[in-house]
């Protein structure tokens, strides 16, 4: 027997609203080092700031 789902309304509606959302230039940068950085290896011995230095030098402006 399959179940009978549904999605709420309101989820939908704040999910079409994120997805319409233009991520500015500084949203973007952020999200680049989280994602950069969560992916570094577990014994990497970077620093947070030491990857956000390095996505500024090779981006030419502050990350």
């Amino acid at each position: 027997m399959q179940a009978q789902l549904k999605t709420d309304q309101a989820l939908l509606d704040r999910l079409k609203v994120a997805a319409s959302h233009k991520m500015t230039r500084e949203e973007v940068s952020r999200q680049r080092l989280s994602f950069v950085y969560g992916n570094m290896p577990i014994d990497s011995v970077m620093t947070r700031q030491q990857v956000s230095d390095a996505l500024e030098r090779l981006e030419g402006e502050p990350a």
